[in-house]
């Protein structure tokens, strides 16, 4: 039975000491969006270490405010794989040993000719009352657990594997579907992600702050800023998917009415892919020339599958010499002006697209930091040379803030995003 148009609170608990060490948590960014895409919003995202009285807490604390509850990792064979002993221990149900379940896990190890470990038989101990979910890709198998609340509302448990490419299958062919069965059969979502570039976060929030005003209580808005670029996203419910739909359909009108010119795609789309299309679109071709970004432009544009169909090639030259020898920037310029020049950008622009014999030419130069800035060009100092796309080679000045590694990425979407609009005709 279903719990129609109930918008249940849902929480994530991750688990890992290694996460509290400095690897980045993937999974957060994949379940929140999968879940938002659905139409679920997650209200809390917990981040633990292997300490099972730690997670037991949190679990208990969990029942108290929360409808379900998502725990990810802390399911494999080692001493500190603990998610079960935790909600056991937090739920005040047992653990029950599932000998079939053994027989699974044995049958795959068999399979592979490796002697299973003796660590993995608590794989097979279900929390009293769980459903197992089958993990074909792994050895430890996900659990779902329900529990009745006063209101009758069923709480949720679930218990996914760690490693992305078990805890993905399990969590879009088991956990997506047990949710929207509980909460969703009569919830329908429609959802918009624009990309924005050319515009700041304050000057588009500033732009769409009318409509925000206008949909309020009626639309879930986001607003992110990156670099060079900023993501707006909203979504919208309604009792049928044609309601949603409409509903969407206005208030992306009302959305492009006031930074259209802005916005350069949506949903899956990136600068680079977008830089694609137009090239292919504009039947030209590409290569760049990269100093400060070392190589960063041209792995940004190469990550767009079939990006080989426009794209020539690129060179790092972060010396005056392969300036000089091989992009043909003439001395006088280097010696006059400097590598961090206007005149540099320009002239490395041309000499990458007449070497790569490619119809437009890209070039960045510039002082990444933390030192080689001055007074007359300080730390951040940026130029981006486009040959090709006018009569006459230019360049673009850029004063970007931040470290070393920020100011080379914000250099190279800045560049994407010149290009771009050049190739579009939309300076």
């Amino acid at each position: 039975m279903g719990f129609q148009n109930q918008t249940p609170r849902i929480e994530i608990l991750f688990t890992g000491s290694e996460l509290l060490e400095g690897r980045p948590n993937t999974h957060q960014n994949y379940l929140c969006l999968k879940l938002k895409n659905a139409g679920f919003s997650v209200v809390r995202a917990t981040t633990l270490p292997d300490d099972q009285a730690a997670l037991a807490l949190e679990i208990k604390a969990w029942s108290l405010r929360s409808d379900a509850l998502i725990i990810c990792g802390g399911l494999g064979p080692t001493f500190d794989d603990l998610s079960r002993e935790a909600a056991s221990e937090a739920l005040k149900r047992p653990l029950i040993y599932h000998p079939e379940i053994f027989k699974t896990i044995k049958a795959r190890f068999s399979r592979y000719r490796h002697p299973i470990p003796p660590g993995n038989k608590k794989q097979a101990y279900l929390i009293e009352g769980a459903q197992i979910i089958d993990n074909p890709r792994g050895s430890a198998p996900g659990q779902i657990l329900e529990i009745s609340r006063k209101n009758d509302i069923p709480q949720s448990l679930f218990l996914l594997p760690g490693p992305f490419a078990e805890m993905s299958p399990l969590f879009e062919g088991a956990i997506l579907p047990r949710l929207r069965s509980l909460y969703g059969q009569n919830l329908f979502s429609k959802h918009l992600l624009l990309h924005l570039s050319g515009i700041s976060e304050s000057a588009a929030d500033e732009k769409l702050s009318s409509v925000v005003d206008a949909f309020k209580g009626k639309a879930h808005f986001t607003i992110l800023g990156l670099p060079a670029q900023v993501e707006f996203y909203a979504s919208v419910q309604g009792k049928t998917a044609q309601e949603a739909k409409t509903k969407m359909r206005k208030l992306k009108a009302a959305i492009l009415k006031k930074v259209g010119p802005f916005v350069f795609g949506e949903g899956e789309e990136t600068l680079e892919s977008a830089l694609g299309r137009a090239l292919l679109k504009a039947k030209k071709t590409l290569a760049v020339a990269e100093s400060c970004t070392a190589g960063g432009l041209a792995a940004r544009i190469t990550s767009v599958p079939g990006s080989s169909d426009y794209f020539k090639g690129g060179l790092i030259s972060y010396s005056n010499d392969i300036k000089r020898d091989f992009l043909g920037v003439e001395p006088k310029t280097l010696s006059r002006f400097g590598a961090v020049s206007p005149e540099c950008a320009i002239e490395m622009a041309e000499g990458v697209r007449q070497k790569m014999k490619s119809s437009v030419g890209i070039s960045i130069t510039g002082i990444a930091g933390p030192g080689g800035g001055s007074a007359k060009k300080p730390v951040g100092l940026v130029y981006v040379g486009l040959a090709g796309l006018t009569q006459k080679p230019f360049s673009r000045r850029l004063h970007l803030l931040g470290e070393r590694e920020t100011v080379r990425k914000r250099a190279v979407s800045w560049a994407l995003h010149f290009c771009l609009k050049e190739v579009m005709g939309e300076r």
